[in-house]
């Protein structure tokens, strides 16, 4: 059983008014950097100290999931901002105005090579964020896979695919088309952060991913089939609200999780931790890590 967290982790106050700051002309962007370098340092520490088996540097720099791809490919910018889902949050809804194809994979991050998780938008997720412009296929055969391959080269450990838009879809078939256009030379999760998974899972229990992300806060339990042939990365903590869990709870709730049998057991968040403060992501990653210290004492 392993415990990680995907997505985009939430900026402490300092690196926020640095931005703001930045924008208003009253610092550097050197001094930025600074503050960015030192939050995913503290982050990463913080994942150290809480037991997780991988780590991330939480997409610090990204303001969502797409933007980084966008402004990395040709054919593709991200210019209107649209809401996303009933958060009090934005994307820049990605434009397309040519062949999509990936100029210049995004750079790793400077984590320890074999233990390091990326995030990337799904090729569903991509699509739908184009307004459907351009296939989901087409995404992940010329901007996703060539980026996969270059996180597989510098030593990550697993890519994360990133879906909230499928649960309320629910075109499985050609997200599942999309992703037989990805490579294998790394290990890939679909993860349906805030949404219902249920269903969805018994239709991508053929899906050539390795793990299925679901949400257990708007997700019953009963909704995992037994002995479900994917593994699940079970989204136990809840990033929409600051209430910190109880990781006995947390540890109760997987245990019975663990009767169903699916193929294996991850504990990750149920989305991105960015939605609450830093000092309330920070304690919720230790209650993730404290969650999974008795279900391992129990095996």
């Amino acid at each position: 059983m392993r415990a990680f967290v995907p997505g985009i982790y939430a900026r402490s106050e300092a690196l926020v008014q640095a931005t703001r700051d930045l924008d208003r002309g009253r610092t550097t962007a050197e001094a930025v950097d600074e503050h960015f370098e030192r939050d995913c340092a503290e982050l990463v520490a913080v994942q150290e100290s809480a037991g997780l088996d991988l780590v991330a540097d939480g997409l610090l720099r990204a303001q969502d999931l797409f933007r980084p791809l966008a402004e990395a490919a040709e054919g593709l910018s991200a210019r209107p901002l649209v809401r996303f889902l009933d958060t009090n949050t934005f994307l820049r809804a990605v434009l397309v105005e040519g062949k999509p194809r990936l100029a210049q994979p995004l750079p790793a991050p400077d984590l320890p090579a074999g233990r390091w998780l990326a995030t990337l938008p799904s090729p569903f997720a991509f699509a739908r964020a184009a307004g459907d412009e351009v296939g989901a296929s087409a995404l992940a055969a010329d901007v996703l896979a060539p980026q996969i391959e270059a996180y597989a080269g510098a030593g990550c450990a697993l890519v994360v695919l990133s879906d909230p838009f499928l649960a309320g879809e629910k075109r499985v078939g050609e997200l599942v088309e999309a992703l037989n256009e990805l490579p294998t030379s790394v290990p890939v999760a679909l993860w349906l952060p805030f949404s219902d998974a249920s269903g969805l899972l018994e239709e991508l229990a053929d899906a050539p991913v390795a793990a299925i992300g679901v949400d257990f806060y708007a997700t019953p339990l009963d909704a995992v089939p037994q002995d479900y042939p994917k593994q699940i990365m079970a989204g136990i903590i809840d990033a929409r609200s600051s209430v910190i869990e109880d990781s006995s709870e947390l540890a109760r709730f997987v245990g019975e999780l663990g009767l169903r049998k699916p193929a294996g057991l991850s504990l990750v968040p149920n989305g991105d931790l960015q939605f609450v403060s830093e000092p309330i992501a920070r304690e919720k990653l230790a209650r993730l890590g404290a969650a999974k210290t008795p279900l391992e004492e129990a095996a």
